[in-house]
């Protein structure tokens, strides 16, 4: 768990950064991927959940078709074993895996493919950098006035393959949230640009916003994570 020791004077708000890595030089378009569209289970998309993390995680899982899931899956393997065997290339050893994977099927038979962002990271140069995941609506407008996206909404995601090694758990790869489109919204109860195409007849934000691309040139897109 990363703990928050710097001012908050040296926090930098972004919605999305290019990724650094000392165990691969990949490019972060080649590992980008766009999910099928799928229901939402307990996503955590504007809000991060901090139950387990202060820093703040956010997070969504999707529940897809079978034969979505197997397609998806496919892509996700091909990178996976081309990354597997550059480190243990790089290590000059055969690497255990980790036994945990963000694309599985669940104990309930479910097809499930998880995302997750940290919403805050320090930097090695004691920088506080803090992260938002940009919501899209199903015309590709991005949504200003985030609404509280729940269990049951229709989702796709915009995902980047990220691979990792850590001795004591092994070898493994998490999907990084760099993105949401909203094409059928379930809100819960209580207190050009993009990768995605356009969806008829699907969920549309009030407000009409600024593309990704456009936000992004306004910001630094670097910073290690």
């Amino acid at each position: 768990m990363e703990h928050l020791t710097q001012p908050w004077s040296n926090i930098v708000s972004i919605s999305s950064v290019k990724t650094k890595h000392n165990y691969y030089k990949m490019s972060k378009d080649v590992n980008k991927l766009v999910t099928p569209i799928g229901t939402a289970i307990y996503p955590k998309l504007v809000e991060p959940d901090t139950a387990f993390d202060e820093a703040g995680v956010y997070t969504c899982k999707l529940h897809v078709t079978k034969e979505e899931f197997a397609e998806f899956k496919d892509k996700v393997d091909k990178m996976a074993d081309a990354a597997y065997t550059a480190e243990c290339t790089a290590q000059g050893k055969e690497l255990r895996k980790a036994t945990s994977c963000p694309v599985r099927i669940t104990q309930d038979g479910d097809y499930e493919i998880l995302a997750k962002q940290k919403a805050k990271i320090t930097t090695r140069k004691g920088e506080t950098i803090e992260f938002t995941v940009p919501l899209y609506d199903s015309q590709v407008k991005i949504i200003d006035n985030k609404p509280k996206i729940g269990s049951g909404s229709r989702i796709r995601l915009s995902v980047v393959f990220s691979p990792w090694f850590v001795s004591s758990q092994g070898w493994g790869y998490t999907l990084r949230l760099k993105e949401a489109q909203v094409l059928e919204l379930v809100e819960y109860g209580g207190g050009g640009g993009s990768s995605f195409s356009a969806e008829a007849d699907g969920y549309t934000s009030v407000a009409t916003g600024e593309n990704l691309n456009d936000a992004l040139e306004a910001q630094d897109p670097v910073a290690p994570f």
